[in-house]
């Protein structure tokens, strides 16, 4: 119940700030407490409230943004953050190199499975004219294929 409301106060304090920046020409804020015990800042003045005034300073709004966000790219890193960064990027690097194998592997198999089974295949040459692949041609392509994958692919 305590923890509740101390979060209603630090909310409409901070809510109360806001407004302290948004309204600040009129130079008074004004806070009370309402029933719920949540204290409520505005820069109206409440007509049937017990209101505490106080001044608002002139000058501009605050600047800087917010104060606990996460610096987006700090140049001054620890050692260990930019060895922890360089070890991230590594094993990025390496697991696209993985995906990249895995599909080449994938294409090699594929084309094996397609001419391997098959007396008859069909390919279209740089003149775009069909051609029947010879049975030399063939079998001589289904080997350098099984090669490739038995010494990329394991």
């Amino acid at each position: 119940m305590i923890g509740l409301r101390f979060l209603l106060i630090s909310a409409a304090f901070a809510l109360g700030l806001n407004a302290l920046d948004a309204h600040a020409q009129n130079g008074k804020m004004y806070s009370y407490v309402d029933e719920n015990g949540t204290v409520v800042f505005t820069d109206k003045k409440p007509v049937d409230r017990d209101v505490e005034a106080e001044a608002v300073p002139a000058g501009p709004p605050p600047t800087g943004g917010n104060p606990y966000a996460q610096p987006s790219e700090d140049p001054s890193a620890s050692a260990a953050q930019q060895q922890r960064d360089a070890i991230a990027q590594n094993s990025e690097q390496t697991r696209m190199a993985r995906a990249e194998a895995q599909a080449q592997c994938a294409a090699w198999q594929e084309e094996v499975d397609r001419l391997e089974p098959h007396r008859r295949v069909f390919y279209t040459d740089e003149n775009g004219e069909t051609v029947r692949m010879d049975d030399v041609e063939r079998t001589n392509r289904v080997a350098e294929l099984k090669a490739q994958i038995s010494a990329s692919c394991g």
